[in-house]
C-alpha cells in the first residue's frame, strides 16, 4: 500500500457486528486494534445482505435521463409499500434487456437511520469509514482485480454468523442477490432443535469445520443431513426463481463458504440438490494468509478498497461517515483561500505597480533610442526609392521606344515569311494530294482555295478506296483534316466526298 499513491497508509476492513478488524498492508494481513487505527488508513467495512431491500422494476426508456433518478423513487416506494414517514436510501443499477421499450434496473432500498445505527460503533472508534457497500456487491472486486474471469453466471453462496446471502453474476456484473434465512446462528438455533439439546456455538461452528457434514456421531449427523438437505431445498428454490426471471440457461460455477471457514461435505449438497459442483470460496491475497483462516468478506473489502482507489466510484458507497474533504475543497478552505489571495493581492498590488513603472521608463528609453535610429534608416531608405524611380522612368522610356521599333520590324518579317513560304507551300499540298490520289486511284474533280483552306471534291468506285485515301492523308500527320460523309451516286455509281484540308499547328 503506496501511501504517496492513494494518500493511505494502509487498508482496515472492520466488521460491523463484531468489530473485528484487519490491516492490510505491504501484501500482508494482520490483526488490528480498532481504537487504535492510523488516522491516515482507509476504513471499509459492510452492510449485511439483510439489512438491503431488493427489487425489480421496469422504467420507460422516454423518461429523460435528468427525471430517472426522480422517477425509480416515486416507483419503488409505490411498488414496495415503503413508509413515506422514513428517510430510505435508494441507488439502482441497470440490467441489459432486450425490450426495446423498456429499461430493467436492480433497485437497493436500506433504511438511512438503520444504516447508520449498524456502523455507528466503528465509527466511535474511527471517526469516519471511506467505503461501506452490501456484502453482494463486494464480489464485484474479485472481477475487477481478475481474481475470476468475467464470463458465464457465477453463484455465490456464503454464510455468515448473522446473515447468509447468494449473489448471482453474469460476465462479471451483479444480477442478482437474495439474503438467505440460514446464518451459521439459525442453523445452530435449528440443529438444536432438531437434537433436543443446547449445543454450544463455538461447538458447533468446530462440528462444521471439523468433522463436517461427515462426522462420526451418528445422532449429529442424521440431523446435520436433515437440516441441509432443507438449507439446499430452499436455495434451489431461489436458483429456480433467479434463473427464470433472468432468463439464465444455467448456473456455470457455484462458490460456497462461510465465515467460519469450509464446511466439510457441503460440496455434495451442492452436487445432490443443485446438480453443481462446488468451488471453495476463499481468495486470500497476503502473502501471510496462510497463518490463520480470515474471514472472506475481510478480503473482499480490502479488494473492494483497490477498486476504489482506482475507480472512485461512490455509486454503491453507503457510508454515512465519510471522510471530509481537503480543507482547500471544503467551501470554508475555499473561502479561506479566498481571502488569503485577497490579501496577498492587495499587498502585492502597490509592489507591482511600482516594478511596473520602472520597467516601463527602462523601456520607454530604449525604445526611444531605437526610434531615432530607425527614423535615419527610414530617411535613408526614401532617398534610395526616389533614386531608384527615376532609374525606372528612363529605363520604362527606352523600353517603349525599342519595342516599337522591333514590333514594326516583327510585322515586317511575317508579310516576307507569308511570301516566301506560303505559296510555295500550297504546291507542296497538291503535289502530295495528288500522289496519294494515284496510289488510291481515285479521281479529283474540284480544287477550291479559300482563307488558307483547300477543299477538294473526290470520287471513286469504291468508298474503301476514298477511305484509304483519308488515311493515307491524314497518316501524314501535316494537315488539318475534316471530311464530310461518303456518299454514292446510284445514276453513275460512284463514291463522292469532299475533303478540307488545312496547314498543321504543329
Amino acid at each position: 500500500m503506496a501511501k504517496n499513491k492513494n494518500n493511505y497508509s494502509s487498508i482496515i476492513s472492520v466488521d460491523p457486528i463484531t468489530l473485528i478488524s484487519y490491516e492490510y498492508n505491504k501484501n500482508e494481513i494482520n490483526v488490528n486494534k480498532l481504537e487504535k487505527s492510523k488516522k491516515d488508513a482507509f476504513i471499509t467495512s459492510y452492510i449485511p445482505s439483510k439489512d438491503i431491500i431488493n427489487a425489480t422494476i421496469e422504467m420507460s426508456r422516454n423518461i429523460p435521463p435528468e427525471d430517472l433518478k426522480d422517477a425509480i423513487e416515486v416507483k419503488v416506494y409505490d411498488e414496495l409499500g415503503l413508509d413515506s414517514a422514513i428517510n430510505y436510501s435508494i441507488t439502482y443499477l441497470e440490467t441489459e434487456t432486450n425490450d426495446a421499450k423498456n429499461r430493467i434496473y436492480n433497485v437497493f432500498v436500506m433504511d438511512s437511520s438503520l444504516v447508520s445505527e449498524r456502523l455507528g460503533p466503528i465509527k466511535k472508534h474511527t471517526k469516519h469509514i471511506d467505503y461501506a457497500t452490501g456484502t453482494p456487491f463486494l464480489l464485484k472486486a474479485l472481477y475487477k482485480k481478475n481474481l475470476l474471469e468475467s464470463d458465464g453466471v457465477n453463484c455465490f453462496i456464503y454464510f455468515q454468523k448473522e446473515d447468509a446471502f447468494l449473489a448471482i453474476y453474469r460476465d462479471g456484473e451483479y444480477l442478482y442477490s437474495k439474503s438467505l434465512h440460514y446464518s451459521l446462528t439459525q442453523i445452530n438455533e435449528k440443529f438444536c432443535e432438531l437434537v433436543g439439546e443446547r449445543v454450544d456455538e463455538k461447538d458447533f461452528n468446530d462440528l462444521l469445520t471439523n468433522d463436517g457434514l461427515k462426522g462420526t456421531n451418528l445422532e449429529y449427523q442424521k440431523h446435520l443431513m436433515k437440516l441441509f438437505g432443507e438449507i439446499f431445498l430452499y436455495i434451489n428454490d431461489v436458483l429456480v426463481y433467479a434463473k427464470r426471471s433472468y432468463t439464465l440457461d444455467a448456473i456455470n460455477k457455484i462458490y460456497i463458504g462461510s465465515e467460519i471457514g469450509d464446511l466439510l461435505g457441503i460440496e455434495e449438497y451442492a452436487q445432490s440438490y443443485l446438480g453443481l459442483e462446488s468451488h471453495e470460496f476463499n481468495f486470500n491475497i497476503a502473502i501471510n494468509s496462510k497463518e490463520w483462516y480470515i474471514d472472506q468478506i475481510h478480503i473482499l473489502m480490502m479488494l473492494s478498497a483497490q477498486v476504489y482507489f482506482d475507480e472512485r466510484d461512490d455509486g454503491l458507497n453507503f457510508s454515512p461517515f465519510k471522510r471530509p474533504p481537503p480543507l482547500f475543497k471544503r467551501p470554508l478552505g475555499k473561502l479561506i483561500a479566498t481571502v488569503a489571495a485577497s490579501i496577498v493581492i492587495s499587498l502585492a498590488y502597490p509592489a507591482y505597480q511600482l516594478g511596473l513603472n520602472y520597467i516601463s521608463q527602462i523601456k520607454l528609453g530604449q525604445t526611444s533610442t531605437e526610434f531615432r535610429k530607425l527614423s535615419r534608416q527610414t530617411t535613408a531608405i526614401k532617398n534610395q526609392l526616389a533614386s531608384l524611380k527615376n532609374e525606372k522612368n528612363k529605363i520604362n522610356a527606352l523600353l517603349k521606344k525599342e519595342s516599337t521599333k522591333l514590333e514594326f520590324r516583327k510585322k515586317l518579317l511575317d508579310e516576307i515569311y507569308a511570301k516566301k513560304i506560303s505559296y510555295p507551300m500550297k504546291a507542296v499540298i497538291l503535289s502530295e494530294l495528288f500522289n496519294i490520289t494515284n496510289k488510291t486511284k481515285s479521281k479529283i474533280e474540284n480544287v477550291e482555295f479559300n482563307k488558307d483552306i483547300f477543299t477538294f471534291d473526290i470520287q471513286n468506285r469504291s468508298d474503301k478506296k476514298i477511305t484509304e485515301f483519308i488515311k493515307k492523308l491524314t497518316d501524314l500527320n501535316k494537315y488539318k483534316i475534316n471530311t464530310d460523309k461518303i456518299v454514292k451516286d446510284e445514276k453513275k455509281n460512284i463514291y463522292l466526298s469532299k475533303i478540307y484540308i488545312g496547314l498543321n499547328d504543329e
